[in-house]
């Protein structure tokens, strides 16, 4: 059952995502960003294990967030389905930064499908992420307490390598090709 402050993920933009199904909730307690995921696909595939590897050719969720709505700016957060995190920042898809092991392992995720590789699942199949940020992983931003932030940001779910590549997001992408990285399509975040 889907939580009653859950948000979906299911603008397809540039490909159709048949049988694909995806929410999240997010929440902070001052000090730490928390994220969960529920997903269901007919396929998953999660075989990227390093940090700041190509996770986004897996089975992937992802969070891209601005902290503040003003800057350009932007953490990009993605999570194979295994927890394999990787995170950049930046100010589009070109001009990034990736954080280093050191802070990227700061990030907590509980996978449902454990943390080995999985080749390939097919059929459909049901999994969860849960993910833990800790404000100390926003290097670039100096938030001394997350209550109150006025932000912006975008839910994504991909998985580029997969039999049927999909690009799922929260607030729709409007751009010719397939690029989650344009911060003018974030939507609204204010963490309460």
């Amino acid at each position: 059952k889907t939580p009653a402050n859950s948000h979906t993920i299911e603008h397809q933009n540039w490909f159709g995502a048949e049988g694909i199904k995806v929410s999240f909730t997010i929440g902070h307690d001052g000090s730490n960003i928390y994220l969960s995921y529920h997903v269901v696909e007919p396929q998953v595939r999660a075989v990227n294990t390093e940090f700041n590897s190509p996770v986004w050719e897996d089975s992937c969720v992802e969070f891209f967030f601005s902290p503040f709505r003003d800057k350009d700016y932007y953490y990009n957060f993605e999570c194979n389905a295994i927890g394999t995190v990787l995170c950049g920042y930046g100010k589009d898809r070109h001009q990034r930064e990736h954080l280093p092991e050191s802070v990227l392992s700061r990030v907590e995720t509980i996978p449902s499908l454990g943390k080995e590789p999985i080749g390939r699942i097919w059929g459909e199949t049901n999994w969860d992420l849960r993910v833990k940020i800790p404000k100390e992983v926003l290097v670039f931003s100096k938030i001394e307490d997350l209550s109150g932030l006025k932000a912006k940001g975008n839910f994504y779910k991909c998985g580029d390598k997969l039999e049927n590549p999909h690009y799922l997001s929260w607030e729709p992408v409007r751009s010719p090709d397939p690029n989650f990285h344009l911060p003018e399509h974030f939507g609204q975040l204010s963490f309460q």
